[in-house]
């Protein structure tokens, strides 16, 4: 059975003998990085050795993440994007064996990580019908909850008062709350600050701001939870680059425009793509956010085969549902490309 990242190497293999393809199987925004981090970025490397500094992040962009997420400086921890950043998390807040839950379907990483540092992994079931919201999560047993919100790989938004139930649940057994909110500015209507004692939001700058290569993100923490952060960061990338956070800062101080535009480009090529998708005849949970569509059709029977087929002989790229958890029949589309383009995709699909 092939896997999410089999796939992703298999049509970069195809692209390199030359091979012409339609990518939609990896979230990558293919959109330009803004300017205003470019220049950020060049004069800093210019002014600058661009020696080591602070594992917790530089005290400037600390202090605009803490404006920017209402708490304090101390609650702040920068990392080299999301990913690190969860894989710390995980592994102070778990010794092996323990439990972790996550909402299925998930993001591969979650259950790598897990694996990578000998935990168990609860999926929390959840249906396309229900669109993909879960009832309630057992809490007994498990040490951690994560939650990505918006979902990859559905881009659906769980209800304002089930993350609320879900968070004071947790709290009452003293279960800490991971909220994986990688793209929570792209979603169509405003989502909510959620807080809590036990509540850990870890944000990037990924796909809000174009920044995939760039590898920059945060935590928003308890401060002993941070403290051991930045010693995590410590003995792993020591530090994230003094010039990729003065590319962060200068995005912070254009969010709105920056953020305002790419929600709107993601919100149009959803419903390019949604309307061209049930006119083919698959059958998804409408997306509620960018940057992706998890569908599936009548005759997909397995995802990963059907994946390998259409690359092949089509030409267009998707990532087969089974990277994201037991969802054989499902194929999640990132809507990375102009309106055209998707639209020549998914009548190839």
């Amino acid at each position: 059975m092939v896997n999410f990242y089999e796939l992703a190497e298999k049509a970069l293999e195809l692209e390199r003998s030359g091979k012409k393809l339609i990518r939609l199987n990896v979230g990558d925004s293919n959109l330009p990085t803004p300017k205003c981090a470019v220049d950020a970025a060049t004069i800093s490397m210019k002014k600058t050795k661009s020696g080591y500094v602070s594992a917790a992040g530089i005290m400037e962009f600390r202090e605009k993440i803490a404006n920017r997420e209402g708490c304090e400086v101390g609650n702040v921890v920068v990392g080299s994007g999301s990913k690190p950043l969860l894989y710390g998390l995980v592994s102070i807040l778990c010794k092996t064996g323990d439990a972790v839950a996550f909402p299925d379907p998930y993001w591969p990483a979650y259950e790598l990580i897990c694996k990578q540092l000998g935990l168990r992994y609860e999926n929390i079931k959840t249906n396309m019908e229900n669109r993909w919201n879960f009832n309630s999560v057992n809490l007994e047993q498990i040490k951690l909850l994560m939650i990505c919100n918006p979902l990859n790989p559905t881009s659906t938004v769980y209800p304002e008062e089930l993350i609320k139930k879900t968070i004071e649940e947790a709290a009452r057994k003293d279960i800490p709350v991971i909220l994986d909110e990688a793209y929570k500015d792209l979603a169509f209507k405003k989502i909510p600050r959620y807080t809590g004692d036990n509540v850990i939001r870890v944000r990037s700058f990924s796909k809000e701001f174009n920044m995939e290569g760039w590898r920059l993100g945060y935590a928003i923490a308890s401060k002993e939870i941070v403290k051991k952060m930045i010693s995590f960061n410590q003995i792993t990338t020591t530090c994230t680059p003094e010039f990729i956070q003065r590319a962060g800062i200068a995005c912070l101080d254009n969010e709105l425009e920056i953020v305002e535009s790419n929600r709107a480009i993601w919100k149009e090529r959803a419903k390019v793509a949604s309307a061209e998708l049930k006119k083919a005849g698959f059958e998804f949970a409408e997306p509620e956010s960018g940057i992706y569509i998890f569908a599936t059709h009548k005759k997909i029977t397995d995802s990963g085969k059907y994946a390998v087929e259409l690359l092949e002989k089509e030409g267009a790229v998707v990532a087969p549902g089974t990277g994201f958890g037991d969802h054989k029949k499902f194929v999640r589309i990132c809507l990375n490309q102009e309106p055209e383009t998707l639209r020549q995709a998914i009548s190839r699909m």
